[in-house]
Order: C-alpha cells, then sequence, then structure tokens
C-alpha cells in the first residue's frame, strides 16, 4: 500500500487543485462542475440506430456558421424544447464549472428554485450527434433516488441546455475535508448502501455501466428535516450497455485511480469495473487513504494489477473482508453490487448500533461543521 500519509497528502493535493477552480469561477462549491454531461463513447451505441445529421467538422468556421446560419437543430422537439433558456431560467454571471464543450451555471425558476444548467456550445461540438441524442435520451429516463435528476433540456441556435438537480457539495469533498481523516463507520455503512443499490440499478435494471464511479462523481444532497445525507450519482459521459453472458467491453474511459486491473488488459472487461471502482471509494472513506500511488503512470498501473493492498488499517474484520472481496483482482470471483448490498446490510445489522453510537455520530461536532460550511457556500 505504501505510507498511508502521503496517500492522504495525494488526496489533499486533490483537493487543492478543485479549490482552485472554485476560486477562478467566484465563490461556487466545486462539486458543481461534476454535474456535466459529456459525450458518450461511440462504443456504446449503435450508430445507425439515429440518422445523422450533417457533421459539425472541427476548424471548418464555414460548416459552424451554416449549421448556425440556417438555425440546424441536433436534438428533435421529443428531447428538447425549442427554446432561449434564460427567458425560463436566470443564469449566474460566473460558471460552476467548466468542461471540453461547457459550462455549468446556477440556474433559478420563477419559483426560486434553483438548479445546475449545463451549457453546450454547438460550435465545440465535434462528436457524432447522435451520440448526444442517445446520452440525452438515457439521462431523462434514468430515474433512481441515487441518481442526479435531469429534468429538461433546451436547445436554442447556438446552445444545447441541459436542466438538472443541484447538489450540495461531493463525497470527495467530505472525505478530505473531514477532521476524523475518515468517514465516520456508521456513515460510511449508509453511504455504501447508497452505492451499492444505485450500481445495482444501473447494472440489472438499465443494462449499463457507468465506467467511472469516483467519490467525484456522487453529489452529496442534505436534508435539514431529518439530518440526512443522500448521494447522487452524476456524469454519465462513459456508460456503455452491459455485455451479454461471456462478452467484454473494451478501450476503456474512466479515471485512473479507480480503474480495475482487468481495464489494462486486452481480453477486455465487463460491468464489474464498477464494482472494483466502489471498493477503491470504500477504502477512501474507511481509511483516508489510496491504495495505490505513484507519480509514474507506468507504475501507477503495474501497482493496480499487482501491488499488495495494506487492508488491516480497516478496522472493523467485517467491513474488512468486504472490501477484499471488492478489490478481488480476479473479475470473475469479484463480489456483484447485488451481493455487496445483501452484505453491507448485514454488517450493519450485526453491528447493531445503539442509540447512544447514532447520537454520538450526530452529536460530532467537528464533523457536523465539515457539512454547514459547505452548504453555507451556497447560502443554504
Amino acid at each position: 500500500m505504501g505510507n498511508c500519509d502521503s496517500s492522504l497528502e495525494n488526496l489533499r493535493l486533490k483537493h487543492n487543485s478543485k479549490q482552485n477552480i472554485k476560486k477562478d469561477y467566484g465563490e461556487f462549491p466545486s462539486n458543481l462542475s461534476s454535474t456535466t454531461l459529456p459525450s458518450v463513447s461511440a462504443s456504446y451505441f449503435n450508430e445507425k440506430d439515429v440518422p445523422l445529421p450533417r457533421q459539425l467538422k472541427k476548424n471548418n468556421s464555414t460548416e459552424k456558421n451554416n449549421l448556425l446560419e440556417n438555425k440546424q437543430y441536433l436534438l428533435s422537439e421529443r428531447i428538447a424544447k425549442r427554446e432561449d433558456i434564460t427567458k425560463k431560467y436566470k443564469l449566474s454571471k460566473k460558471p460552476l464549472g467548466d468542461g471540453a464543450t461547457s459550462l455549468v451555471y446556477l440556474g433559478e425558476n420563477s419559483s426560486n428554485e434553483k438548479f445546475a444548467i449545463k451549457r453546450i456550445s454547438k460550435l465545440k461540438i465535434t462528436h457524432k450527434s447522435n451520440m448526444l441524442i442517445k446520452e440525452a435520451e438515457i439521462c431523462l429516463k434514468l430515474n433512481h433516488k441515487n441518481i442526479i435528476k435531469t429534468y429538461e433540456i433546451y436547445e436554442d441556435i447556438n446552445f444545447i441546455n441541459i436542466v438538472m438537480e443541484l447538489g450540495d457539495t461531493d463525497l470527495f469533498e467530505l472525505i478530505v475535508n473531514s477532521p476524523l481523516e475518515v468517514i465516520p463507520e456508521a456513515l460510511a455503512i449508509e453511504f455504501l448502501i447508497q452505492i451499492f443499490e444505485v450500481i445495482d440499478y444501473l447494472h440489472n435494471v438499465e443494462n449499463i455501466v457507468h465506467c467511472d464511479i469516483k467519490t467525484e462523481n456522487f453529489a452529496v444532497k442534505f436534508n435539514k428535516n431529518n439530518s440526512k445525507l443522500t448521494l447522487k450519482l452524476i456524469d454519465f459521459g462513459n456508460i456503455r450497455k452491459k455485455p451479454i453472458n461471456k462478452e467484454r467491453l473494451f478501450n476503456f474511459c474512466g479515471t485512473k485511480e479507480y480503474m480495475a486491473p482487468e481495464a489494462f488488459e486486452k481480453y477486455g472487461f465487463n460491468e464489474k469495473v464498477d464494482e472494483w471502482a466502489a471498493g477503491i471509494i470504500m477504502y477512501n472513506m474507511l481509511t483516508g487513504c489510496e491504495p495505490f500511488t505513484s507519480d509514474n503512470d507506468s507504475d501507477y498501473r503495474d501497482n493496480i494489477r499487482f501491488q499488495e493492498i495494506n487492508f488491516n488499517i480497516i478496522k472493523n474484520e467485517k467491513l474488512r473482508e468486504l472490501n477484499k472481496k471488492l478489490l478481488n483482482r480476479y473479475m470473475a470471483k469479484r463480489i456483484s453490487a447485488k451481493e455487496a448490498l445483501e452484505e453491507i446490510k448485514k454488517i450493519k445489522n450485526e453491528i447493531n448500533y445503539n442509540n447512544d453510537n447514532i447520537k454520538s455520530l450526530k452529536d460530532n461536532k467537528n464533523y457536523s461543521n465539515i457539512i454547514n460550511n459547505e452548504l453555507s457556500l451556497m447560502n443554504i
């Protein structure tokens, strides 16, 4: 595993990098940049599924200008309303975050409800537009309490605008800001139940693989009425169709710190890459550390495939054993999200947190202050 202190420092460096982005764009919570909706990998969809409009070609200004002058729309009226979104929502002057083709703004409707609004510039769309159409359809379709909600989509001459649920912070921020340097065990168990539930939903109800499960991609919603924290999975830009039987996926696109060993191999991978990533999140929450560290990408890949993981720093034996099952390097032997969900629920029942333990968790002033400080950025 290496030195846990240096691993924790790596997490904090990533946090500081996010903080710099926040300063560049004004005093908004950095997690909202995570609500971006990048393009879907072409390997997920059959390109013949959707008629292909005339393409926008990179560095061809005449082609792009003609598209705008002819008022060509990329999305059908069934998917997107052909209206100027600024007539429906008041957008913040400064963006909350940015992506390769988009900016994310804080939006407010006439009822003073707040949303995250991603504005995709049609001039910057260089991928095939049927990918964007399919992605928009899927995000409108997904319906789970632990998935960020996409409410509606607008398209005008210049922009595609996606209106999404607004998060309060994200799981990454909670971990690196925790004065305990970990997520308290009782809360980590509640988070893991939510994580396994949403992965199981994607795999067995929607038949898709997320391919970018990570702490930054779980927005956190805070319910003031019952002090409950709810995780919301975001960013469906890398989703792939779940392979059937012994089929495999190839050309993994995700975040290196969460990549499963098989993602580097030539024989391909399946939906179990999401379970591996959930195991990395579990390790992060319970230890405050990353299981693998290296400044060199080549060494990092070797570490993921071969380096021994120090599970002994996870204090709870049952949680330690579950984490081992999630971070099993043999894809076929790795536990599924459904199986992991059953195990974590059993662990919760066996631990049987009594009222005093739950009360002590809620009364932890330092940890509560972290949540309050995050929310104060939005004046909630």
